[in-house]
């Protein structure tokens, strides 16, 4: 039987996944490596190969709580290297799976945490508050650390009162590519997703390519803090202000936005939950048209071999006031305020942010690149899949910013933006009384006292 026999229509149907907080996907599920990468062409940035640093007077063993999965695996790929690189510490890879940074900060509150952890952009508010993360600052002085290669909008989501918390090691512009069935497009007789493609090119499509109850022509979905924004901003609206103070989502380019993923499922008929539920399983199945997610699927994709269709991807389309959806996402690493050796911590965040493993972790299958131009430029990697050159042509002034809650309460704001959607996606309450009720039960969450 082939993985796609195992899929059931009843699989398909049931459950609605929502998204909390710091469950950012950068990445898909594991993949294995593909072939090694080519060598850069002429003209590209050449890679960057860190010099061995002076060895420690006495060896440093550095714990690093990681992320279970397809990028833990890559890292301790990476350990003989990095420790090669930097003679006199060992590098101790943690790896934990499901809620690693409920975990950390477990570790971080019973004193038993080690010296590097993984943060979520949208999450280094809530971890400098638990008391997890050390600005660094100081040693990205001292080291001559250049952040100017980094997207400017990735560094501020790791800045906290301009203090530095994290390096950033992948990252992306959100979950603004759209996956999306060749074949499917081409029975169906519409135009292939393009980068100039509107949102009603999309919904269009959908509606030729869906067979209910089996196949549909579009998923999305309709919580989580990094594909609602997406929606939202797509028509020109916004999850909340700059200043994290003020819910958005009554405003009304935000309304427009939450009608039309309303219209997939009750007037188009193009969605059947608005909940992303088995979304890429069923899409690799060959039951759907088209879905959104990060630019990860496309690193994962690329290593199936069994594929019964052409799959491609392109970014997300222009909304009808000509807007696109992006929101800047992704992960640092962070040195602890436990750490005893920061310095030799912080050697961990810098092996791992350089141009060339944040374009090689894409072949280990770790996911969206790193967060800097040069690797989305990376002629190997657009080789790959040109989607990120795509991107990045389409947004020349670097991903949009990410706006967190002022108080801290990210994980408690998105829980509850989460559990208010849902209820209007499933039908228990209508669209604008949904609204009206996500917009209040957001709002006092903001208005509490910093977490």
């Amino acid at each position: 039987m082939t993985r796609n026999d195992k899929l059931t229509r009843r699989a398909f149907l049931t459950g609605a996944a929502v998204l909390t907080g710091f469950l950012l996907v950068a990445c898909g599920p594991k993949a294995e490596p593909t072939t090694a990468p080519q060598q850069e062409t002429s003209g590209e940035q050449p890679k960057e190969v860190s010099e061995a640093k002076p060895a420690p007077k006495e060896t440093v063993t550095i714990k690093f709580h990681d992320r279970a999965g397809s990028h833990a695996d890559w890292h301790l790929k990476r350990v003989p290297l990095f420790e090669e690189q930097n003679p006199g510490i060992k590098l101790e890879i943690d790896a934990i799976p499901d809620d690693h940074v409920g975990k950390q900060y477990a570790l971080a509150a019973s004193g038993t945490i080690g010296d590097v952890v993984w943060c979520y952009n949208n999450g280094t508010t809530e971890m400098v508050r638990r008391g997890v993360a050390r600005e660094i600052n100081d040693i990205v002085e001292a080291e001559q650390f250049d952040l100017s290669v980094f997207w400017p909008a990735i560094i501020q989501a790791f800045t906290i009162e301009d203090k530095l918390y994290g390096i950033p090691n992948h990252g992306h512009y959100g979950t603004n590519v759209y996956y999306y069935n060749e074949d499917m497009f081409e029975a169906a007789g519409v135009p292939l997703p393009n980068p100039d493609w509107t949102v009603l090119d999309l919904v269009e499509a959908a509606k030729k390519m869906t067979k209910e109850p089996d196949v549909w022509g579009l998923r999305t979905v309709g919580t989580g803090a990094e594909h609602v924004p997406s929606y939202l901003r797509m028509f020109g609206g916004e999850l909340m202000n700059p200043e994290g103070t003020k819910c958005l989502l009554d405003s009304d380019a935000s309304r427009e936005a939450l009608k039309w993923l309303y219209d997939l499922r009750y007037t188009d008929k193009v969605d059947p939950c608005i909940c992303g539920d088995q979304t890429r399983d069923n899409f690799v199945a060959g039951k759907v048209g088209c879905y959104n997610w990060t630019p990860g699927y496309a690193a994962e994709f690329n290593n199936i071999k069994d594929w019964t269709f052409k799959w491609n991807a392109m970014i997300g389309p222009v909304g009808p006031n000509g807007h696109r959806g992006t929101q800047v996402s992704g992960a640092a690493f962070c040195v602890t305020k436990a750490s005893k050796h920061p310095y030799e911590a912080f050697r961990v965040l810098d092996f791992f942010s350089t141009f060339e493993d944040g374009v090689e972790h894409v072949w280990g299958g770790a996911g969206s690149p790193g967060p800097r131009n040069d690797c989305w430029e990376s002629q190997r990697l657009n080789d790959y899949h040109p989607i990120y050159r795509i991107i990045l042509e389409k947004h020349p002034e670097g991903p949009a910013p990410y706006y967190y809650p002022a108080n801290g309460r990210t994980s408690e704001f998105t829980d509850t933006m989460n559990n208010t959607l849902q209820a209007i996606w499933t039908g228990a309450v209508g669209l604008d009384e949904g609204i009206a009720e996500a917009q209040r039960a957001c709002q006092e969450i903001l208005d509490r006292d910093p977490a």
